[in-house]
C-alpha cells in the first residue's frame, strides 16, 4: 500500500531522504516516516542495488550492510547530518487530488535511521527529493533524476518549477510555457561533474553599480531549497 509523505524538492541535493520507521530521534518522530515493513515491494539494498541478505527482501538479524552519512544544509534552518540505510522501492509523485497524474521511480531511498534536530526538526516536510545531477547522489541507484530518465520513454531530460505566493508546481519532462513572462533562455551547466545545477555568473550588480565584475570567474547554484541569493 502507498505511504503518503510530504516532500521538499531540492535542486542542490542528489537523493531521496525519508525518515525510517526505526528512527527514534525527535526529528523523525515529529514527521511521518517510511516503513519498509509496510511495503510489499521494499527491499534492503547496498550501494550497488543488490539485496543486503540473499533470499530475504528485508534484512533479518545481524547483517553487514552499506550505510551513508549525508550532510544537508538548509539556508534558513542550518546544517545537520543524516545517517541512513538504502531501501529500494517505487517512489511515486502525484498532484494533490489527482491520482491519475503521477510519476514513479524505482530507486534506492536513503531511509534515515538518525536525523539531527537542525535543520530537520523545524522543516514542515517529511522528506527531501533531491533533483541534483547523478554525481551528487551516494550511489547511481539513489539519483532521482537519473533513475526517472532511465525508466521513462519519450521524456525530455528537463523539469520545470514554479513558485507562487500560496502554492507552486513542478513538471517532469516538460515545463508550462503559459507561466513564462518572457521567452525561455537556456544556459549550460558549469562543472556538471560536481552534481549541481551550477551556472557561470558574468557580473554582479546592485542597481547600476558593479559589485563584482567576476574577472576571476563567478558561479551560482540554482537551489530551490534556499531563499537567499549568493554568488
Amino acid at each position: 500500500p502507498a505511504q503518503p509523505l510530504q516532500v521538499l524538492f531540492d535542486t542542490s541535493s542528489g537523493q531521496v531522504i525519508l525518515p525510517h520507521r526505526a528512527c527514534k530521534n525527535t526529528a523523525c518522530l515529529e514527521h511521518r516516516s517510511f516503513s519498509p515493513w509496510a511495503s510489499s515491494t521494499a527491499m534492503d539494498v547496498n550501494f550497488n542495488g543488490i539485496e543486503v541478505q540473499a533470499g530475504h527482501r528485508l534484512a533479518e538479524g545481524l547483517v553487514t550492510r552499506d550505510g551513508a552519512v549525508v550532510t544537508y544544509t538548509q539556508s534558513d534552518l542550518g546544517e545537520g547530518e543524516v545517517t541512513a540505510v538504502l531501501v529500494r522501492d517505487s517512489v511515486c509523485m502525484e498532484s494533490a487530488g489527482q491520482s491519475t497524474s503521477r510519476a514513479c521511480v524505482d530507486l534506492a531511498v536513503l531511509a534515515a535511521t538518525k536525523m539531527d534536530d537542525a535543520p530537520f526538526r523545524a522543516m514542515p516536510n517529511d522528506g527531501i527529493v533531491g533533483l541534483g545531477l547523478a554525481n551528487l547522489a551516494v550511489s547511481p541507484m539513489s539519483s532521482f533524476v537519473a533513475r526517472l530518465l532511465e525508466g521513462s520513454r519519450n521524456i525530455l531530460p528537463q523539469f520545470g518549477i514554479r513558485f507562487g505566493a500560496e502554492s507552486g508546481e513542478i513538471h517532469f519532462g516538460a515545463h508550462d510555457s503559459s507561466r513564462l513572462m518572457s521567452p525561455l533562455r537556456w544556459f549550460p551547466v558549469d562543472h556538471p561533474e560536481d552534481g549541481y545545477w551550477q551556472v557561470a555568473i558574468k557580473a554582479v550588480y546592485v542597481g547600476s553599480n558593479i559589485v563584482d565584475n567576476c574577472e576571476r570567474g563567478c558561479h551560482g547554484i540554482v537551489d530551490t531549497g534556499a531563499s537567499r541569493l549568493g554568488v
